[in-house]
């Protein structure tokens, strides 16, 4: 009877001990894979993240003040270099590309050289907003005689408009960037 009963649990005791390999066999396999997964999503997080501090390091175009940008941003829309005028704004893609539409329609349209022209010399523009980081500035001016100025009318189409003298608050912001340059942020 021990023998039998020994036969009898043997076969039993063999598979469940086979199942058992096989689980713990898939359940490593599967923990592996996980892991490794894990290690390649956290690799790829790491060079997107140096990628866009990388991105941020190299973006030089703009001056140590805010004026010096201004004027190299000026000096490029009226060498109708668009390309270079959009890298004076914040490094944001969509905003960039924004100006680069609005200021190619307007080279397009042969407009290009009257809006730089409505832009106040920088000694005109004064200064309205100066955070406690010193960070960010916003500019506004006094008109001393009328002008005929192309200005934005918010639907991305720039309208002839008579201003009469008088003081405007259209505003032009900068933003010191992790580099130390000042770019342009919004206008």
């Amino acid at each position: 009877m021990i023998t039998y009963f020994k036969k009898v649990i043997k076969y039993p005791v063999i598979i469940i001990s086979i199942l058992a390999v096989i689980y713990l066999g898939a359940e490593a396999g599967y923990q592996i894979r996980y892991k490794l997964e894990l290690w390649e999503e956290y690799k790829s997080a790491e060079k997107f993240n140096q990628a866009i501090i990388d991105m941020f390091k190299n973006d030089t175009y703009g001056g140590e003040t805010p004026e010096k940008t201004f004027n190299m941003f000026v000096e490029a829309l009226k060498n109708e270099d668009v390309d270079l005028a959009v890298k004076y704004f914040v490094l944001d893609p969509d905003r960039r590309e924004n100006y680069r539409k609005e200021f190619n329609d307007l080279k397009a349209q042969g407009k290009l050289d009257e809006y730089v022209e409505w832009f106040p010399e920088w000694n005109d523009w004064k200064q309205i907003i100066k955070d406690e980081n010193n960070i960010t500035i916003g500019f506004e001016w006094y008109l001393e005689k009328e002008e005929t100025v192309m200005w934005p009318n918010g639907a991305g189409e720039n309208i002839e408009t008579i201003l009469p003298p008088g003081y405007y608050t259209r505003s032009i912001f900068f933003t010191k960037n992790t580099n130390g340059i000042w770019k342009i942020e919004n206008l």
